[in-house]
């Protein structure tokens, strides 16, 4: 297995960028399409694309959005300081306008990596869309039905000490046409153990890719596995292969792309980028493996509910009294 990593993707800010990941031995990242697993292609109904607003242009009617036209290989050079995407390289023809990616684990609350959320400006520069997926897209639209936005940032941690990070996040409305992921709640998952991850490698649209394992789990804060992620993998799910229940969340890896020299068919050389291959698996600076959040550091049950309690006491507040049948007083509130 192998493992791709991106130091930005489309439309990414620096602050938001997802740091980089790599892909180990073959890259087995599949449009959500072409997977034989029902089961996983269920998963990744949950699994939303945050995209930036300047990749989303909304119609006359609010009924569509129509999307930037920006493929992989186009966005590359901007990516490389100039240097292009090699020909032929997988998914190169395929949109790339997401930054990172989530999963829904209530009814409008969902999770993605903490650096993917620093700041109010990041919840409302981008929004949040299912089913950008192969199949979907290709026309450049896709239904406003399935496109949110970030309401607010419930929780966020990214803290270089103890090496947390992730978000949880209120979107601006229920989603009421797909369900809320299953996720651990105690314990931990164990070494060797098979993992799979949903999401957006490089902002392209959805892929699953799995064949990997628990690479090692000796921190509080998170575990590491040969994931074949990218930088728009940053917030994805990283589901227990076996249960289906989220392990954890996608948040930082090896170096996604690399740089080659090619040969053209009138025998000229170019540089290229082409994805970052760890044949021998997880080893050295390159190859170190990808780094994922336990799930159950978020305390989501936790913060849903005092957030829920929180809003209802606001809501629930006798509003202030303004007394009028008294000259002058409109100016005197009654509490």
């Amino acid at each position: 297995m192998k493992k791709l990593i991106l130091l930005v993707v489309a439309g990414a800010s620096l602050n938001a960028a997802a740091t980089e990941k790599v892909a180990y031995g073959e890259d087995n990242r599949i449009d959500v399409v072409d997977s034989r697993n029902n089961f996983r292609k269920n998963l990744a109904k949950s699994t939303a694309t945050q995209i930036p607003n300047k990749n989303l242009t909304l119609s006359e009617d609010g009924q569509k959005y129509a999307l930037a036209n920006t493929t992989l290989a186009d966005f590359m050079p901007r990516l490389s300081w100039g240097t292009p995407l090699c020909e032929g390289e997988k998914f190169g023809k395929q949109l790339a306008i997401g930054n990172c990616s989530g999963f829904l684990v209530g009814d409008k609350y969902l999770v993605t990596a903490g650096h993917c959320m620093t700041s109010q400006d990041d919840c409302d520069g981008s929004k949040w869309a299912f089913d950008y997926k192969k199949g979907e897209v290709e026309d450049l639209e896709m239904e406003a039905s399935k496109i949110y936005s970030c309401k607010t940032i419930i929780k966020q941690d990214l803290n270089g000490s103890t090496q947390m990070d992730y978000a949880l996040i209120e979107l601006d409305r229920a989603v009421t046409d797909r369900e809320p992921l299953k996720y651990r709640k105690e314990g931990e998952i164990k070494v060797g153990e098979g993992v799979v991850v949903i999401g957006s490698p490089s902002g392209l649209p959805l892929k699953i890719a799995g064949d990997s394992t628990v690479q090692s789990n000796d921190t509080e804060s998170h575990f590491s596995a040969d994931l074949d992620t990218f930088g728009g993998n940053s917030g994805s799910a990283v589901f227990n292969a076996t249960s289906g229940e989220v392990e954890g969340i996608l948040v930082r890896g090896a170096k996604d792309y690399a740089t080659v020299t090619r040969t053209k068919e009138d025998g000229s050389s170019y540089r290229c980028m082409t994805v970052n291959f760890c044949e021998d698996g997880v080893s050295g600076y390159s190859c170190g493996g990808e780094d994922v959040t336990k799930i159950t550091n978020v305390g989501i049950e936790e913060a849903i509910q005092s957030f829920e309690a929180q809003a209802t006491a606001t809501e629930t507040e006798a509003p202030a009294v303004v007394l009028t049948d008294v000259p002058g007083a409109e100016d005197i509130v009654n509490p």
